[in-house]
């Protein structure tokens, strides 16, 4: 059976919280975050981000309980936090609100021959 071409599309429910105001959730390797509505229109935080200081505005968009979890579900046996699933994580933020991708720190450009 076919889709109705007036079917809701997933972008429809964010755009909906946003217009109720509710706080905008996100799945993260099978985990849901939250981040409140009032921290998510908060000039300051991309601010952080244009200034390339993504983990702290990673960290104030999810809040400390949620980036704990966060670096806790991916930290390695000997204690590290690996990049790679945190600039997933921080990209997965900037969707969520609405951004584009983020490049952390981590990230390096593909070296040149």
């Amino acid at each position: 059976m076919a889709v109705p071409s007036t079917a809701k599309k997933p972008a429809d429910h964010a755009a909906k919280a946003e217009a109720k105001g509710d706080d905008i959730a996100f799945d993260f390797d099978g985990t849901q975050y939250v981040i409140p509505r009032d921290t998510a229109d908060n000039v300051e935080l991309f601010e952080l981000i244009e200034d390339g200081k993504n983990f702290r505005a990673a960290r104030m968009f999810v809040g400390a309980t949620q980036w704990d979890a966060f670096k806790d579900s991916v930290r390695l046996p000997d204690g590290r936090v690996p990049g790679e699933p945190t600039d997933r994580f921080l990209s997965a933020i900037t969707a969520a609100i609405g951004g584009g991708s983020v490049e952390s720190p981590n990230s390096s450009a593909s070296p040149t021959s």
